[in-house]
């Protein structure tokens, strides 16, 4: 084992840490492992996310992001957690000794052996503490630290997948036979592996190893620096919007008794697109396929958002502000997302309003862009929609 990790951290240009944690551990055991893993907080965290992710149509109703990471263990060859500082690979019987491991699991034991350097030289788990309050910020360092893994273990994109666990987990996976994940959250996973593999061999062709390490230590802050490498170099940077722009307070106070402030943060470009493209199918080349085109290009656009999850028992309801370079970018976002929202659904007509019932029951409110910002609304009534716009309509 230590002769692999010397072996790996030449390859990556890091130091060997003296001492590194590595177990196998039975496909019998791995669930019960992995639970184990998993805090009450982390549990929670995923939940909130489900919530979201189903206001978005990124998941029906009886689907949830547990449900869909549990599913995936089946598949899992390893995995390291930075919080437990411990390498996992995953053997059909326990015992198994490193002689006795397939090419497929060599290479997933090189693959979180680069885990563990990354953690024991830039510390994942306490970046990834710092922009979980974010989904786009955080989708930028998992692109940022399994971009690397990739490239120095010369895997293919599509020999491998990531999920984005719970607890500070980093999974290695084949990529065939994978359960039902609904398209929108497959490309989600695949980002980091595909796109992120891409722009982080383009900074190490730039910058070395060091620029690589620079971004471990301190992380682009948006997705759009991942899907536009080309804006590294400019100085590019999200615009941060105070929160005075989603009022949470004033909104509770719309909606009435009860309502509470479920989550908030940051969505970024790629949710945005996901959001747009929903639930067509999901292709290895989805980001460049002709068909998604509209999608990619309305949210090329992004330079910063806001949004709040309110929730009061069963309604809840999702309120977001996002900003635009400028007003003909943000009229090309609110053009596509109003084409999007309300293709096959009951659309009613409310003034300045456009309310649009999906098939899956939840409300998009839309109305028309303000300057760059384009606000919009997505809820379990048309009820709730009105109430969480009403306050950012009258100002």
């Amino acid at each position: 084992m230590r002769e692999i990790l010397e072996e790996v951290a030449e390859v990556r240009e890091l130091e060997a840490p003296e001492t590194m944690r590595a177990l196998t551990v039975a496909r019998a055991n791995l669930y019960d492992t992995y639970l184990e893993l998993v805090s009450e907080a982390e549990r929670q965290r995923m939940d909130e996310t489900t919530v979201l992710y189903r206001l978005l149509g990124y998941l029906d109703e009886d689907e949830d992001l547990w449900d869909i990471q549990t599913s995936f263990l089946d598949l899992v060859l390893g995995f390291y957690s930075s919080e437990h500082k411990t390498l996992w690979v995953v053997t059909e019987e326990e015992g198994v000794g490193l002689e006795a491991l397939t090419p497929s699991q060599r290479d997933t034991l090189v693959h979180e052996i680069i885990h563990a350097l990354q953690d024991y030289h830039f510390d994942l788990n306490a970046t990834f503490e710092a922009v979980k309050h974010s989904l786009d910020a955080e989708l930028a360092f998992v692109s940022v630290v399994e971009g690397d893994a990739v490239i120095h273990t010369d895997l293919h994109s599509r020999r491998g997948l990531t999920l984005p666990a719970a607890g500070g987990v980093h999974f290695l996976g084949v990529a065939h036979q994978l359960p039902r994940i609904p398209p929108a959250i497959l490309r989600e996973l695949y980002l980091p592996y595909t796109t992120g593999a891409t722009w982080a061999r383009g900074v190490l062709q730039d910058e070395g190893t060091e620029g690589l390490n620079a971004l471990l230590r301190e992380p682009p802050p948006a997705s759009t620096l991942i899907l536009h490498p080309e804006l590294m170099s400019t100085g590019w940077a999200p615009e941060t919007l105070a929160e005075a722009s989603l009022p949470a307070d004033q909104v509770r106070a719309s909606l009435g008794q009860g309502w509470r402030e479920q989550s908030s943060g940051t969505l970024g470009e790629f949710h945005l697109i996901n959001y747009l493209i929903g639930r067509a199918p999901f292709s290895g080349g989805w980001l460049y396929a002709p068909l998604n085109r509209r999608a990619v290009d309305a949210a090329g656009g992004w330079v910063g958002d806001r949004y709040t999850l309110f929730e009061n028992g069963d309604e809840r309801v999702l309120l977001a502000r996002v900003r635009f370079v400028d007003d003909g970018e943000a009229g090309q976002f609110a053009q596509t997302h109003r084409s999007v929202a309300t293709r096959r659904a009951d659309v009613v007509e409310d003034g300045g309003l456009t309310l649009a019932t999906r098939s899956d029951g939840n409300v998009v409110g839309l109305v028309e862009p303000v300057g760059r910002d384009v606000i919009f609304a997505i809820g379990t009534s048309a009820e709730v929609v009105r109430a969480a716009l009403a306050v950012l309509l009258g100002g």
